[in-house]
């Protein structure tokens, strides 16, 4: 068996080297391998030879693909250079934004698994404290259960924190859910409890997305319960290249369109605005909710100390009535202390609403502000590539007029595929641009196409964002409604009961005094 494997393995080896021999790119050919296979697609052993050559074959097709879109952009673009060269760059944005007619390009298509499902649930069931070692510290693991499928795996805080890196390292274009930064090493369970609601919040709003869930990178965090395989699995993904190209990104048809029309452009725009402005009421609601629950807590404290002045007037009219032989106040004595259970009921009552301000106020829109900043992370990033493009088009327009000058078209790095006379290039300074110095040229379309797929992706993913977000406001506060009914209710039942109590203390008084007299006349 173990010289099958061997020869199999050799005629797997042959047939790469072949396949090198005809013209192959083994670095594009060894990503896109590891593309459809994560984990371990770069071992040759983890192939059948069938496989191998199904995957070649996609390969080449995906390459040839790429080459054709590359060459019908490059004649849909060649009308870039009539542009003045001071207004060049800019000129050249207005022209791609003014381009309604979408351009499709092959990137990597996200294959469905496991978790693609609606009808798949995850779930942080509970956490425990792990021992590191003699050397090291102790630490908590969380424990995560997915459902149909029964996997269960115990995960640290920074295994989530690697998770979102990752994915945003490779999808760099999607919102990606924020995640509470760790500020304390505390095991105390009212912390822990509260980080547990916090990383569940985080996992939920993964699920939301196709792209997003149906990733290796999900898969294995949720699947792999040996953890030194899945330590194996970090490392190889923290290892590798993020993708820098459209070409490289991910969709859920293994198709983007890079070119976005004005109205997006505008879009973009004027969403950017909006998010950055928020950050300053999300701020200020923040500041309120924990001004409110100040509030609440003095409020609180106040009334326990109206609870323990009625405490103190029945402890000294109860001393009193022990030594009276008769008189006492019974009646009285009662009603300071029903006062004192009132009060102390309502201190409880409104100490239930400071938790309340503190989850349904405070801690909601400060986990909406860092899902605000994941938002601007994708406009920022779109505005430096945005302006690596202004400078590129700057610098490589000036070369482009500086080579037509000098003349001497062996320099000028043209198209393989031109079929022009040089006489002709002299003459017509437009058709030299278009064929002059063609690897930066193609340079400058692929990064007019990643800026184009930036903006149709904000588009797309602040949309997502707002009706995900209006559905979790209103999810959000129905709750806290219908907690506030309760508080109502409890209100209620509190002043029923006090009135109740009270007039019983009443008839207590008046059957103690009609006993004092009826044993006068006695």
């Amino acid at each position: 068996m173990q010289q099958n494997q061997e020869g199999d393995k050799a005629l797997k080896e042959q047939y790469l080297q072949d396949q090198v021999e005809k013209g192959l790119d083994a670095d594009q050919c060894a990503q896109f391998l590891v593309s459809l296979k994560p984990e371990g697609g770069d071992d040759i052993d983890n192939w059948t030879l069938d496989e191998l050559k199904l995957a070649i074959e996609q390969f080449k097709e995906s390459q040839k693909q790429v080459e054709e879109q590359q060459t019908n952009n490059t004649e849909d673009q060649g009308n870039l250079q009539q542009a003045q060269p001071q207004e060049q760059p800019q000129q050249n944005q207005q022209i791609i934004q003014q381009s309604n007619a979408p351009v499709l390009v092959n990137c990597y298509q996200i294959l469905p698994n496991e978790l693609s499902g609606d009808n798949v649930s995850v779930k942080i069931l509970t956490y425990k404290k792990e021992s590191a070692g003699f050397f090291s510290s102790s630490y908590i693991v969380f424990q995560i259960e997915t459902q149909p499928h029964g996997w269960i795996v115990f995960r640290r805080y920074s295994d989530f924190e690697w998770l979102r890196d990752s994915l945003q390292k490779f999808y760099p274009a999607f919102v990606v859910p924020p995640i509470h930064k760790k500020r304390s090493r505390s095991f105390e369970d009212v912390y822990l409890n509260k980080r547990m609601i916090f990383l569940q919040r985080f996992l939920n709003s993964i699920f939301k997305s196709y792209e997003l869930k149906s990733n290796v990178i999900v898969k294995n965090f949720l699947s792999l319960t040996q953890n030194n395989e899945f330590k194996k699995f970090q490392e190889s993904i923290t290892k590798s290249a993020p993708p820098q190209t459209v070409q490289r990104m991910f969709s859920k048809d293994g198709q983007v369109n890079c070119v976005a029309p004005i109205e997006i452009y505008q879009y973009a725009h004027q969403t950017q605005d909006y998010f950055y402005e928020i950050d300053g009421v999300y701020k200020k609601i923040r500041v309120l909710s924990k001004s409110l629950k100040e509030i609440q807590l003095q409020n609180s404290l106040k009334i326990y100390c109206v609870g323990e002045i009625f405490a103190s007037l029945f402890q000294h009219l109860n001393k009193l009535n022990q030594i009276l032989p008769t008189g006492q106040a019974q009646g009285l004595a009662a009603t300071f202390l029903n006062l004192n259970n009132t009060m102390i009921t309502w201190g409880n009552i409104i100490g239930k609403q400071i938790e309340q301000t503190e989850e349904y106020l405070n801690s909601f829109f400060k986990y909406q502000q860092h899902y605000n900043s994941s938002i601007k992370q994708i406009y920022e990033t779109r505005a430096v590539i945005q302006q690596d493009l202004e400078k590129f088009k700057s610098k490589l327009h000036y070369k482009k007029e500086r080579l037509f000058q000098l003349g001497d078209i062996s320099k000028w790095d043209l198209s393989k595929d031109i079929k022009l006379n040089p006489q002709e290039l002299l003459q017509n300074k437009k058709l030299a641009f278009q064929n002059m110095c063609d690897q930066e040229t193609k340079q400058e379309m692929g990064m007019e196409m990643l800026v184009g797929y930036y903006t149709n992706q904000i588009f797309t993913q602040t949309q997502q964002f707002f009706k995900q977000q209006q559905q979790e406001l209103v999810g959000h506060f129905i709750k806290f409604c219908q907690v506030q009914a309760f508080n109502i209710t409890d209100h209620h039942q509190l002043w029923a009961d006090a009135i109740t109590n009270l007039q019983n203390n009443l008839l207590i008084q008046q059957r103690q005094t009609q006993q004092v007299v009826v044993e006068s006349i006695g």
